[in-house]
């Protein structure tokens, strides 16, 4: 089946930097506040779900669209549906970040109400698709739990909102916010990233003969964790220290599955973005002994906060590492690969800059690291100076991407 037109899965591409590069200035802003580990406070919230609705799911929508029909042979439901969904959705979020960070009710439940229906309409429009496709291997089935968890993470956060005006959870609201974060992150981020990552990595690397059952183990012990987490997050041990190990079980597996991509590829050198995902596999790994820690109980409010961030911004550098394969192939693909055979081309990989480009992973994998690491040791200093080196990244990489998209032949 053909992918949809480059417009489609493009709007969301350009929304997704927009609220990154609004994400990244934020957490600038928020310093004060990350650095005394004042992870709930509103403004923080605000600016955590440009991260998780505005980047790293806008990023994931459009990725999919483009995406699912090439891996499993069966079109986008409704091409129409997928852009009034991007309409909704964007304003949404839009509305939903700045009663948060404003703390205004009306938009708060505004934006809330809109992003519902946009969720709902997206689900649907993906569920059918799925439904159809005769192909039923571990990326349909990665992305129907994902799909699932991203129902359920809605819910949990429609709770918390309603929450703030109620307060009807009274102390389990942290309790809440915990299960809503890594259902939201393990649930359905990282079950979306598995699945397309196995076809993908493996193709970026030119890795062929290796093993791929780590990848199966991950999506059944992260799928797991987050069911588990939903289901018993209120009792001890079965909700909280087992679904812990799963979801740790589960980042291992996957670690592991991308090892053996990456020792096996056929391509020694590495182009800046499976550079970059490489480092974000890195902060992906030293995530789990942080949850270990938060877990147990023994870690520090700053260690906790921290443990989040480093669980955040390696599945955000994840995929900003995939805006340099996928953007350039799209625009190659649309714009030159009609003239392919009638003159002389320019290669996929020549449509950016690599020296720029490395400026970006260097810029991007510091300032991640320096703000997990001063976010830990309550170093406002610190914080700002890894916001600001992680701003200068993702400016790099916008304007990257925007030469690219304005690429002709």
């Amino acid at each position: 089946m053909n992918a949809p037109p480059l417009r489609l899965p493009g709007e969301h591409f350009i929304a997704a930097l927009v609220f990154l590069l609004a994400g990244a200035f934020g957490v600038y802003r928020v310093a004060p506040a990350l650095a005394t580990g004042a992870y709930p406070a509103p403004v923080v919230v605000g600016i955590t779900h440009l991260f998780t609705l505005g980047w790293l799911t806008t990023s994931i929508m459009g990725a999919l669209y483009q995406f699912l029909p090439v891996a499993l042979g069966e079109s986008i439901a409704s091409e129409r549906a997928a852009h009034v969904t991007f309409a909704l959705y964007v304003s949404g979020v839009v509305l939903l970040v700045t009663g948060m960070y404003r703390a205004h009710n009306i938009l708060l439940m505004v934006g809330a109400t809109t992003l519902g229906v946009a969720i709902l309409i997206f689900l649907v429009n993906l569920g059918i698709t799925l439904r159809r496709a005769e192909r039923r291997d571990l990326t349909w089935w990665a992305i129907c739990a994902a799909l699932v968890f991203l129902g359920v993470t809605f819910v949990l956060g429609t709770a918390l909102g309603v929450n703030l005006r109620t307060g009807f959870m009274g102390g389990v609201r942290q309790l809440a916010l915990g299960t809503h974060l890594h259902v939201a992150l393990f649930g359905w981020v990282l079950l979306v990233i598995i699945g397309v990552s196995h076809r993908l990595l493996p193709m970026f690397l030119l890795s062929h003969g290796g093993r791929t059952h780590f990848a199966s183990y991950a999506v059944a012990l992260l799928a797991t964790g987050a069911g588990m987490l939903v289901v018993f997050h209120h009792l001890p041990i079965i909700g909280r220290e087992v679904p812990a190990l799963c979801l740790a079980a589960g980042l291992v597996a996957y670690l592991m599955q991308a090892r053996e991509f990456y020792r096996r590829r056929h391509r020694p050198a590495l182009d800046p973005g499976l550079r970059l995902a490489a480092m974000a596999l890195g902060l992906l790994a030293v995530a789990i002994p942080l949850g270990a820690l938060a877990v147990s109980g023994v870690a520090s409010l700053h260690v906790r906060v921290a443990y989040v961030m480093v669980a955040l911004m390696a599945c955000t550098l994840f995929v900003a590492a995939h805006y340099y394969k996928i953007v350039p192939f799209l625009v190659w693909n649309r714009h030159f690969g009609p003239l392919a055979g009638t003159r002389t081309l320019p290669r996929v990989g020549d449509l950016y800059s690599p020296r720029i480009a490395t400026v970006a992973v260097a810029s991007l994998t510091l300032g991640a690291v320096v703000l997990a690491a001063s976010v830990g040791a309550g170093s406002l200093a610190g914080v700002r100076v890894g916001a600001a080196v992680f701003a200068l990244g993702v400016l790099v990489e916008a304007v990257q991407m925007t030469a690219i998209a304005r690429r002709r032949p």
